[in-house]
């Protein structure tokens, strides 16, 4: 009944009956990216901020993902001049096409990150989502697998005046496990069937970045819950953490490297509004820094030069640092506002 629950949340509305009509392109990202790619569907246009110097002439999408069955022409594979606008040609299933423009635009000094200010939200079924739409956010959460047997546990709040912040809460688990951490991230929570024993596994983490920060600030409150435990329930001593922490990469293909890193975890109960601000610093930690032992390069992981150009930056948020090992106290309450880069 679980694989049956799964595999119906999983399914998108391009599944149909018959042959798809559908010609949309839901991801296009080129090397030397500086941010988010801007995708209008309806104009057909897709605007990709570059890094300043950044070669545009003789290059090839790093990334394209399409609407199902659908094909493109040119190919991912196909070198093209962005120098100027480019025309791709997206061809559905059905044979009805559309015609994409392609803009490489120039990079705006010092980036910031699109709603870092959580104040834009779109609705996907029973919960919402950060961002104006699926196809224009660098933020994501792990809603879509915890609504399918219970409440989404990352959501808006209603600050007034427009203003609003994402609450996260660590809630008891619907299937499977003992507790589900609440976590907000620049990523994707991936496509098809979750593995609910393995978090992480389900998403891809990290938007395209080339900035060079020196430290992070955000607006915060937290309310560690009553009861901290294992992922079996048993007691543990202290109290819940919560996790807030930026990650500025190099990444080539599946090699990730890791130029610098600011993190901050804490059990205080936080009450108020509060600003926090958090230095990154650049090159391997060592272990003399007190986040070294849960802050560090993981398997697979490498340290790039401190000086190199960051291609992708990861920032995450989470109600229970350890929500990956089922780790937690349910209730934990971690809200964010505000979330800016500081050159």
């Amino acid at each position: 009944m679980i694989a049956l629950i799964f595999t119906f949340a999983s399914c998108i509305k391009e599944d149909k009956f018959g042959l798809s009509s559908f010609k949309e392109i839901k991801t296009f990202e080129l090397p030397g990216q500086a941010g988010v790619s801007d995708i209008d569907k309806e104009a057909l246009t897709i605007e990709i901020p570059m890094a300043e110097g950044a070669s545009l002439i003789d290059i090839s999408p790093s990334l394209i993902e399409l609407s199902n069955f659908a094909r493109i022409v040119p190919g991912i594979d196909e070198p093209q001049d962005f120098s100027e606008s480019v025309t791709y040609t997206v061809t559905a299933e059905d044979g009805t096409s559309n015609d994409w423009t392609i803009i490489a635009v120039p990079a705006l000094p010092n980036p910031q990150l699109a709603n870092s200010n959580f104040d834009d939200w779109y609705r996907v079924g029973d919960y919402q989502q950060p961002g104006i739409d699926a196809n224009n956010t660098v933020w994501g959460t792990a809603n879509r697998a915890i609504a399918i047997a219970g409440d989404a546990n990352t959501n808006p709040e209603d600050l007034g005046g427009g203003d609003f912040a994402a609450r996260m809460t660590s809630v008891a688990a619907p299937l499977l496990v003992r507790m589900a951490a609440a976590t907000l991230f620049t990523g994707r929570f991936k496509d098809g069937f979750p593995n609910p024993s393995d978090p992480r596994s389900n998403i891809d983490f990290g938007t395209p970045f080339i900035g060079r920060p020196e430290s992070f600030q955000v607006e915060y409150q937290y309310f560690p819950g009553d009861s901290y435990e294992d992922a079996n329930g048993n007691p543990l001593p202290g109290g819940d953490q919560c996790d807030i922490y930026v990650l500025l990469e190099k990444r080539e293909g599946e090699e990730v490297e890791r130029i610098a890193t600011g993190w901050f975890r804490s059990s205080e109960e936080v009450s108020e509004w509060t600003t926090l601000e958090v230095g990154l610093k650049y090159g391997e930690l060592s272990s003399s820094d007190p986040e070294f032992e849960y802050a560090n390069i993981r398997e697979g992981e490498s340290w790039a030069d401190p000086d190199a150009t960051p291609t992708h930056i990861t920032v995450v948020f989470s109600s229970s640092a350890l929500g990956d090992f089922f780790t937690g106290a349910i209730g934990s309450e971690l809200w964010v506002n505000n979330f800016e880069l500081i050159y």
